[in-house]
């Protein structure tokens, strides 16, 4: 829908402003539809190549704008070391393997430097060293002004890349029932992972949570909102997450609801209204929010 490829059955579509109106205007300018063509690249879930080398596949969409032949070799080379692949500018596209493949089609995509770009299942039935640097230059590309799009079901993907996650179900947006904190990692012991969780502004210390033992560079925590407890004062309780903090929103769910605490990030926990009415949960209130390492998950 996005790349004007298919028609939304009802509702709108706008680039800039523009909607998608199926050709040039009244006014002699383009619509929606052929300045998103303009100005995005979209990479498919499975990786089209056509025959011949890997450097006439990077190249493809700079020939047919007409660019010249020496800068296409000067941007196919840069798009093939961005992806990981330098040196495989003369191999044949049919010999490559399906992690290859995906980062040639990702290169092609990439030397044409859109301001945006449309991902669908990037990190798919690739092999794991692929995978990362698919992430990777996923991130640097956001961190260099392109806005990029994606859609996934890998998750962990999902999690480590996103600045905005929405979930779909039976083609409706649903909030995610999940905390996704992103910060670093402090330190790891025989016991714990500690994390820091980044606070809501940028010269605010965060918070840190103790998280079961891994070792890695994760960027992000993912908590579900029902393994929170709420209290008036802190557990008696093996639970290593204990943090105070100010109910800042409570939100009506079917059945339950949702309170957001600020305990120097905000934290999101799932109650019954009974439950709700015996701790006290009101805008303002101060509560301790306690939760076990081992309900974390760290990406």
């Amino acid at each position: 829908l996005l790349n004007g490829l298919l028609d939304p059955d009802e509702g709108s579509i706008r680039f800039r402003g523009l909607p998608f109106a199926g050709g040039a205007r009244a006014d002699g300018t383009v619509d929606g539809r052929a300045a998103v063509r303009a100005h995005s690249v979209m990479v498919h879930q499975l990786p089209l190549l056509v025959r011949g080398t890997v450097a006439q596949n990077v190249g493809y969409g700079l020939r047919i704008r007409g660019v010249p032949r020496d800068e296409i070799a000067d941007r196919v080379a840069g798009a093939l070391e961005q992806v990981g692949l330098p040196g495989f500018a003369h191999r044949r596209a049919t010999a490559l393997s399906g992690g290859e493949m995906q980062r040639v089609c990702l290169a092609r995509a990439l030397a044409l430097a859109p301001e945006v770009l449309l991902l669908d299942e990037p990190t798919a039935n690739v092999d794991p060293d692929s995978r990362s640097v698919v992430e990777r230059v996923i991130r640097a590309r956001a961190r260099s002004g392109v806005s990029v799009v994606m859609s996934t079901h890998a998750m962990e993907t999902a999690y480590r890349l996103c600045d905005t996650l929405l979930s779909l179900e039976s083609g409706r947006i649903v909030e995610p029932e999940e905390n996704i904190l992103k910060g670093v990692v402090e330190r790891t012991d025989e016991q714990f992972t500690v994390f820091r969780a980044a606070g809501a502004y940028a010269d605010a210390p965060g918070v840190a949570i103790r998280c079961p033992a891994r070792q890695g560079e994760f960027r992000v925590a993912v908590l579900p909102m029902n393994e929170l407890l709420l209290s008036r004062n802190p557990l008696d309780s093996s639970a290593r997450n204990q943090l105070r903090g100010t109910v800042t929103a409570v939100e009506p769910l079917a059945g339950l609801l949702r309170v957001s605490v600020d305990c120097g990030v905000v934290l999101k926990a799932l109650v019954t209204p009974s439950a709700a009415v015996e701790i006290g949960v009101a805008v303002g209130r101060d509560l301790v929010v306690t939760f076990k390492a081992s309900a974390v998950r760290l990406y």
